[in-house]
């Protein structure tokens, strides 16, 4: 008997497979494409307030930093993804490890490093001058970029395998059709759900003004938010 056939069976009751991964692959997805955008959206607010543009981008960049942390949340719910799919579908995730394991491995190298800078920066960033900042969350930013990156390629070629069934190339299955719309779309993802995170952080800032709320929402009158 093939021992890859050898799984025991999950029986979820009434729930169906598909909807536990699916359930849990979106409150996961949601925390990491959060936590990607909004490390952008934090190195385009230090470079405003290294402008001279507003000095309350920086107290703005504290604040949505604290609740950025959610990364950690992202953390735990991945390893929760990797538990629930191993018990359901193991063979399947077997597959994709023994074909990925590399870009798995690269994967989380950034990760690992996304994670170190994200809590240097929360523990040393508000006594830190404002150029360490900007290097701090430029290096933040990238690392969560290229983890996305790296596992982008993966859940595309379970989608668009491309070349990889005949080639047997991890490259082939890695840059599949669906590499490069997926990674762009899950790119303005990130962005526009850190935006929409940022929206709500200003809203509930109880030291701003209604007009001073307005002002960041849309990134205009800067010198009015200063005065």
């Amino acid at each position: 008997m093939n021992p890859l056939e050898c799984y025991p069976v999950v029986d979820l009751g009434p729930l169906m497979k598909g909807m536990v991964i699916g359930g849990l692959g979106i409150f996961h997805v949601f925390l990491a494409q959060f936590a990607i955008g909004g490390g952008m959206l934090l190195c385009y607010m230090q470079w405003l307030h290294m402008r001279g543009r507003c000095s309350l981008s920086r107290f703005f960049s504290e604040g949505y930093f604290k609740v950025l942390v959610s990364f950690v949340l992202g953390a735990v719910t991945g390893v929760a993804m990797w538990f629930t799919t191993i018990q359901i579908s193991p063979r399947t995730i077997g597959v994709m490890v023994h074909g990925f394991h590399w870009v798995w491995a690269t994967e989380w190298s950034f990760f690992c490093l996304e994670v170190v800078v994200g809590y240097l920066f929360y523990r040393y960033g508000p006594w830190l001058p404002d150029r360490a900042r900007l290097q701090l969350l430029v290096l933040y930013a990238f690392a969560s970029w290229m983890s996305l990156f790296w596992i982008n390629g993966i859940p595309a070629w379970q989608l668009t395998p491309g070349d990889l069934l005949t080639s047997c190339s991890v490259w082939d299955g890695f840059l599949n059709p669906g590499f490069l719309p997926s990674l762009i779309f899950r790119t303005v993802s990130s962005v526009a759900v850190a935006s929409l995170a940022a929206c709500v952080l200003i809203n509930f800032a109880g030291r701003l003004s209604r007009e001073q709320r307005e002002s960041l929402v849309l990134l205009r009158n800067w010198n009015h938010l200063c005065s």
